[in-house]
């Protein structure tokens, strides 16, 4: 004779229990998944290319602040930069702003440079 199993029934709290444990199942591998992309972003964030362009993002912000501001140094701009924050300036407006200056201001002298090597 084959023994039957019997239903039981779970409380609410068992129910519960489990919907917690799968929940905290799933944020686990969403975290994971998170991490491997925040890792695959560093190491493009180090390649060759991106590091030209912040290279020359960086060129581009000293020629124009120079152009700007030039007898300051840096704790001139970590202070203004502290000034507009307190100020809460529109993050969009400043971008637009800064984009328009450093494409005004941010160019290099024409004409042939020696080369660094």
């Amino acid at each position: 004779m084959e023994a039957t199993k019997k239903y039981v029934r779970r409380t609410a709290e068992q129910r519960l229990a489990d919907l917690e444990k799968q929940q905290a199942e799933i944020l686990d591998r969403q975290r994971a998944a998170l991490a491997k992309i925040e890792e695959e972003k560093k190491k493009l964030m180090q390649s060759p290319s991106s590091r030209k362009k912040n290279l020359e993002q960086e060129k581009r912000f000293a020629r124009a602040a120079s152009t700007l501001a030039p007898d300051w140094d840096f704790r001139h701009y970590i202070a203004a930069i502290e000034k507009v924050l307190a100020d809460s300036a529109d993050a969009a407006d400043l971008s637009v702003r800064g984009e328009a200056l450093l494409a005004e201001h941010g160019k290099g002298k024409r004409g042939r440079r020696p080369k660094n090597g």
